[in-house]
């Protein structure tokens, strides 16, 4: 063998070692990058998400009995619940109003301070579920899609939430059990895509809630029965049992 193929054999081989180390060295900083990125998998959905390291901050009531608990269930549902802070304050004690303690710009619960370079602030209970649910939830949705969803979210908060303290409001949401109960009529979930989505948290949730608080609300299985095998399918579900029956 010449000197010539030697000299080009010798230029083969520290290529080959060149590469070799290169691609080595990028898998290491992968890897070592990765370390502190979660792989979340929406458990409604299949869509993988990358989420950064820093965590999603949660201002939460200590106990269920607030609009912090349709949150808890999405979250559950969502199986994110290692990438949130939570951040529980004992309303009773006014914890919520200490502006050290609580991110919400008028001191109410719930919120989330986002993991954002910003930290961004968002609030309301509706507005917290589409975040989530547009963020984590894997489904395959249109954009009209999410705002059907969220149209659902928003006036089951709306129309229902004050109907605890308020007797008006309560007679309007009496009336409006019928157009949900027919909707439920032609399909098993609240959206026309017919999937299990935030929407039916929301509704689930509020309707759950107001047949324990409220004297004299509705009789489901008798007044209706779709609504009522509706509201017991979703009762069923293992996040709800964790959030809202194991955790009451």
């Amino acid at each position: 063998m010449n000197a010539g193929n030697l000299f080009r054999d010798s230029k083969l081989i520290l290529l080959a070692r060149f590469l070799f180390f290169s691609i080595v060295c990028v898998v290491l900083i992968n890897m070592i990058g990765f370390q502190n990125v979660g792989l979340v998998r929406g458990a409604i959905g299949t869509r993988r998400d990358l989420v950064c390291c820093n965590q999603i901050s949660y201002y939460r009531a200590s106990t269920n009995r607030s609009r912090s608990a349709q949150v808890d269930w999405l979250i559950a549902e969502l199986n994110i619940e290692d990438e949130i802070n939570y951040v529980k304050l004992d309303v009773g004690q006014d914890e919520h109003r200490d502006p050290t303690k609580n991110a919400h710009p008028f001191f109410k619960v719930p919120c989330m301070k986002l993991d954002d370079t910003n930290e961004t602030v968002i609030f309301e209970s509706a507005n917290i579920l589409g975040y989530l649910a547009k963020r984590f939830d894997g489904l395959d949705l249109s954009e009209e899609q999410r705002r059907e969803m969220e149209s659902w979210i928003i006036w089951l908060n709306a129309s229902f939430g004050p109907a605890v303290v308020n007797e008006k409001t309560r007679e309007r949401g009496y009336e409006s059990l019928d157009i949900i109960e027919n909707v439920l009529k032609t399909r098993d979930f609240m959206c026309t895509f017919n999937k299990f989505s935030a929407a039916d948290v929301a509704v689930t949730y509020l309707l759950s809630t107001l047949g324990k608080l409220l004297p004299g609300f509705p009789n489901f299985e008798e007044s209706h029965p779709a609504l009522a095998a509706y509201l017991a399918k979703n009762q069923a579900r293992g996040p709800y049992q964790k959030t809202l029956v194991a955790q009451a």
